[in-house]
């Protein structure tokens, strides 16, 4: 008997120690990251400490009967512990992930050697499980000076591979928002001329931009396209230091990772790091000079600006109409003064603003307008940003990528041009720290100046979005809560809408804010 409850013991810790290395992932391996979602989620942790302790007081009291229903309570642990089968974001077994299993695996050898191997085993299995969730972050410490030295080599080697191709043109893309749809349109304009590489789906973290560089640049490229992401000052600054940008763009700036940065100062200080580094080179720098921080830089010669319905700007797009099938708008550049009609099927009026800048950089790269416009047509909306799913009357606008006040109003907006009824599902915006709770309220006002119907995903966030939702007009009839994006779909099912329906998924939470 003590045999099957040390098996299950430690099926149950493999069981925990997946779990727990993916949360630390998906929390980017940041410590107090991680610590903030142990807070965030205590009662999870002690739901699953619960079955050890309570098996613990069991064993204690040495009796065959206990000790059964013990075995039976593991069972259980063990069946509540099991991965889930859909996952958001899988846990990724890289080899960062590969050596700190190993570290754990040899960390639980030697507690489990102190004292003789035989001796208190069962109690050392019990401390082990209810300890797990900690010792991810303690491998993760340990292996600090090789992840360090690993780094700093790999990083080597992509600084070897840049410098060897003097003639490749780096263009950097950051911003809080817009930034992976303006990459995606900059290639779709300038891979019929030039050989392109692009950074891949999220890879936009300085080891993610190493790992682009080491496994996928060859001396053929002409143009490396790089997005550049940053959670705190100086993230921006180092990838640029690896990849020397020639050419640079910054979308947007907006509260978005507040948590990380603190406060909206220290997001422009960060996008600005572009800029700092492509003026070291004597390079461009194009602004999105309908955002309220960018347009208040000052004009220089090698900025470019660009955005929607100003004469002055060297990128200038107007007479823009859009619907639910489109855009369609008017573009000049300063210095040729050409004009060119686009179409696109791109939707949200947004996108016009994104689409400038891409053809700006175009143009100065010797791709016209004239050339631009054949090549807009062919442009898809970028996969979970705005992406338009059709189901016979029922048309989903999946915006389920991570989120933010301004980006989420932007998708409200283009929501209102879609006949029909309108509803949103939405879990609401994370990651704005103290600010969160104001800015989901806020969300939830713009909300009702939309939507038909409201499904609010999960209890967390529900809280401040219901009471913006409430302050404006009793809503409560048209608004739910849910538990998942499923359940409200199957929810929507069941309101039997005769009409058209447009449906926008505003954000979709990964994993460690859906427990």
């Amino acid at each position: 008997m003590k045999s099957i409850i040390c098996l299950e013991y430690i099926l149950n810790l493999i069981f925990l120690l997946i779990f727990y290395m993916h949360m630390f992932q998906l929390n980017s391996y940041k410590y107090i990251k991680n610590i903030n979602w142990i807070k965030n989620n205590l009662k999870v942790i002690l739901i699953k400490c619960f079955f050890i302790v309570l098996c613990t007081i069991l064993i204690f009291l040495k009796n065959n009967i206990l000790n059964l229903i013990c075995i039976l309570i593991l069972v259980i642990s063990i069946i509540y512990n099991l991965p889930k089968k859909k996952q958001k974001i899988p846990l990724d077994i890289t080899n960062r992930v590969k050596r700190m299993f190993i570290t754990q695996i040899l960390l639980i050898l030697i507690f489990s050697t102190i004292g003789g191997i035989k001796n208190y085993i069962i109690i050392k299995l019990q401390i082990l499980n209810l300890l797990s969730f900690t010792l991810c972050m303690i491998s993760n410490l340990i292996n600090t000076p090789i992840e360090y030295l690993l780094k700093r080599k790999y990083i080597n080697q992509a600084k070897k591979i840049i410098n060897d191709m003097p003639n490749l043109i780096v263009i950097g893309v950051t911003g809080s928002y817009g930034k992976t749809s303006v990459k995606n349109f900059l290639n779709t304009l300038l891979s019929k001329k030039y050989e392109v590489l692009v950074t891949p789906k999220n890879y936009n973290t300085t080891m993610g931009v190493v790992k682009t560089i080491r496994e996928n640049l060859k001396p053929t490229h002409q143009i490396f396209i790089c997005e550049m992401g940053a959670t705190k000052k100086g993230d921006i600054e180092a990838i640029c230091n690896i990849v020397k940008p020639k050419i640079g763009i910054i979308t947007a700036i907006g509260p978005q990772h507040l948590e990380t940065f603190k406060t909206i100062d220290n997001v422009i200080h960060t996008k600005f790091e572009l800029y700092d580094s492509v003026k070291k080179s004597d390079g461009q720098v194009f602004l999105n000079y309908n955002n309220q921080y960018l347009s208040q830089t000052e004009k220089k010669k090698n900025i470019f600006y660009y955005g929607i319905n100003n004469n002055e700007l060297d990128y200038n797009s107007y007479q823009i109409k859009s619907s639910c099938e489109g855009l369609k708008f008017t573009m000049s550049d300063d210095k040729s003064k050409e004009e060119v009609n686009f179409e696109t099927e791109l939707i949200g009026k947004h996108n016009v603003i994104n689409l400038t800048g891409a053809i700006g950089i175009a143009d100065i790269l010797g791709i016209s307008l004239s050339e631009s416009k054949t090549r807009i047509k062919k442009i898809k909306n970028v996969e979970h940003r705005l992406q338009l799913v059709s189901k016979g009357e029922v048309t989903i606008i999946d915006d389920a990528y991570n989120s933010n006040p301004i980006s989420s109003k932007s998708a409200l907006d283009t929501l209102s041009e879609f006949e029909g009824t309108k509803i949103i599902i939405t879990p609401g915006l994370v990651e704005l720290g103290d600010k969160q709770r104001k800015y989901n309220f806020e969300f939830g006002q713009y909300i009702t100046n939309v939507c038909d119907y409201i499904y609010l995903v999960g209890q967390k966030n529900s809280k401040p979005i219901l009471e913006g939702i409430n302050s404006k007009e009793n809503n409560k009839d048209r608004t739910f809560v849910v538990d998942s994006p499923e359940e409200a779909m199957q929810e929507i099912k069941k309101l039997n809408i005769k009409d058209k329906v447009a449906i926008l998924l505003e954000n979709d939470l990964p994993d460690n804010y859906n427990l």
